[in-house]
């Protein structure tokens, strides 16, 4: 009995603890894509490009950093301490700490003393603009690039150790104290100064604020379990091995284990920043050889990457929280070898990632303008808004495959599927954007997307053994998305004539009537033709949290 109340309670805590880590991830990632609105403000869209140029190089490095260590710690401390191998917990512990200081002190010195070098290949044709513009706002991310990884350490250990609300609740004070320094560094540098690149720099150093912040409740945490647990275990004494554990590896074995689990991890993590560099080193130069001045190149860099591409990370988020839960079920399916399960799965998961992903994307293709002034007063990135509309239906697919694979015990495949969308991207980058300025930037990446997907879904097809068809999957949710996008047009053009002479006065009221009286319209149409075409079940639509009992009510009245 006590062994049950004990195992009970254990599910409680994770239970709890996974809770309280979904509920942190997703206000850190809304809080994420809020930032940007405030930040437009004050800094403007070119301070905006310089921001994100700076980001670029700080993402690369941080990952190198961070991504592998700690996940491959948090993996191999809850075997060891389930088996009881008390010695090599904290062995695992100091060897991972050990090679991610140290990566973060050479990453760090790469951002300090690389950014003239990077700053000059941004920006090949005005090179001394560009040092002049990037070099304080990359070098402002150097002490953050030391905190972070040390973070991401402690992280992995209390997760190896299944205490998931500290690791939560750090995501969330991160994020929260990253974005009051960004706003408050950005409004004071731009009143003391006036110029963009200097409240870029002031926002950049933001993120050395959020992680110290998050690495003072880590490390707080961390003291707290290591006192408790080493009340409950035996230490060895010096020259003796714990009478508990086997045959002990040494240092460098523990770090090649590690290396083992963190390469993989390290490389699927690198692919986005990648991606992101690339576009860095090729949208600005390539507009500027289209004709384009630093300034214009600068301010429609930031536009397509922290305006139209933080739009797409909203089905992303969705795509991660499905994803999430996707890699279990297959793994736990596959283990046991039903074949059902997995299929049920991996078809159920494409079926609700269309029904998600659809309606967004034709939100973003009809409203793009009035979205784009709600959210940052202009009507510049709307045409690019537009255009990558489809990219959050590619990019979704991508990751909640990647996942799939991921859970087939494939953690190669999603790499290089990726890292070939990355290099399309790149090719097409090369040939669209001299003739199509900054849209052919936008198509490239769609297309990246598109390629990386569809090898994705062909791969989880092979792997899993699973005969489904993405076209007959997403054909119900692509019938109602094509009802969907009359109706958001339609609305559309009646609140504007309706309300056209807020449109000069009050855009940013205008631009709210004409955003959410469409959506409103439209998702009311959108669910009563998912329903009637049967894209989504009410037994799917009862999974959904808070409303989801309501619309499963809904669904049995239109389509028993």
């Amino acid at each position: 009995m006590d062994r049950t109340r004990r195992v009970n309670q254990a599910r409680r805590d994770l239970t709890r603890g996974a809770s309280v880590m979904v509920a942190s991830v997703t206000l850190a990632k809304l809080l994420g894509i809020v930032w940007v609105v405030p930040l437009t403000v004050l800094i403007g869209n070119v301070g905006l490009g310089i921001y994100q140029n700076a980001y670029a190089l700080y993402t690369i490095l941080l990952t190198v950093a961070t991504s592998g260590f700690p996940t491959a710690m948090g993996k191999l401390v809850s075997e060891r301490l389930a088996l009881g191998r008390t010695a090599e917990v904290e062995q695992l512990f100091r060897v991972a700490m050990r090679v991610v200081t140290v990566l973060a002190i050479v990453c760090s010195a790469l951002v300090w003393f690389g950014a003239p070098v990077y700053s000059r290949l941004v920006a090949l044709r005005d090179e001394g603009q560009a040092v002049q513009a990037l070099v304080w706002a990359v070098r402002a991310l150097a002490p953050a690039v030391v905190v972070v990884p040390l973070m991401s350490g402690l992280r992995g250990y209390l997760q190896g150790f299944q205490w998931l609300e500290p690791s939560g609740y750090s995501q969330a004070v991160e994020q929260l104290f990253r974005i009051a320094a960004m706003l408050v560094g950005a409004w004071v540098a731009m009143r003391a100064t006036g110029d963009p690149a200097r409240g870029a720099a002031a926002a950049t150093f933001g993120a050395f604020v959020g992680a110290l912040a998050g690495l003072v409740l880590l490390a707080a945490a961390t003291i707290r379990l290591r006192r408790t647990w080493r009340r409950q275990v035996r230490y060895r004494q010096p020259g003796r091995r714990w009478a508990n554990s086997p045959a002990q590896p040494t240092n460098h074995e523990a770090f090649l284990l590690l290396w083992r689990y963190a390469l993989p991890v390290c490389l699927g993590a690198l692919v986005v920043p990648i991606s992101n560099l690339v576009d860095s080193l090729t949208v600005q130069n390539f507009l500027m050889f289209a004709g384009e001045s630093f300034r214009t190149a600068t301010e429609q860099y930031g536009i397509l990457t922290r305006q139209a591409y933080t739009l797409i990370q909203l089905p992303l988020s969705f795509a991660m929280a499905i994803g999430a839960s996707v890699l279990p079920a297959i793994s736990g399916a596959a283990a046991v070898r039903d074949q059902r399960a997995v299929e049920r799965t991996v078809t159920g998961t494409l079926r609700s990632m269309f029904f998600i992903t659809f309606p967004m994307s034709a939100a973003f293709l009809i409203l793009a303008k009035p979205i784009d002034v709600l959210l940052f007063g202009s009507t510049q990135g709307a045409a690019i808004i537009s255009s990558v509309s489809f990219m959050g239906i590619f990019s979704g697919l991508e990751l909640v495959s990647t996942y799939m694979l991921q859970g087939f015990g494939r953690m190669y495949r999603p790499v290089r599927n990726m890292l070939l969308g990355v290099a399309l991207k790149l090719v097409l980058n090369v040939a669209l954007i001299l003739p199509l300025h900054i849209l052919g930037a936008a198509l490239a990446t769609t297309a990246g997307y598109l390629l990386s997907s569809t090898l994705n879904l062909l791969a989880v097809r092979k792997y899993g053994r699973v005969p489904f068809s993405a076209i007959r999957l997403s054909a119900r949710s692509l019938v109602a998305a094509v009802i969907l996008c009359p109706v958001l047009g339609a609305a559309d053009l009646a609140v504007s004539r309706a309300t056209g002479s807020l449109a000069a006065s009050h855009p940013r009221l205008w631009a709210a009537l004409d955003t959410l009286i469409p959506l409103a319209a439209g998702a009311v149409v959108y669910l009563a033709a998912s329903i009637r075409l049967q894209a989504v079940t009410a037994d799917e639509l009862q999974r959904l949290p808070g409303v989801g009992r309501q619309l499963a009510r809904l669904a049995r009245r239109i389509r028993p």
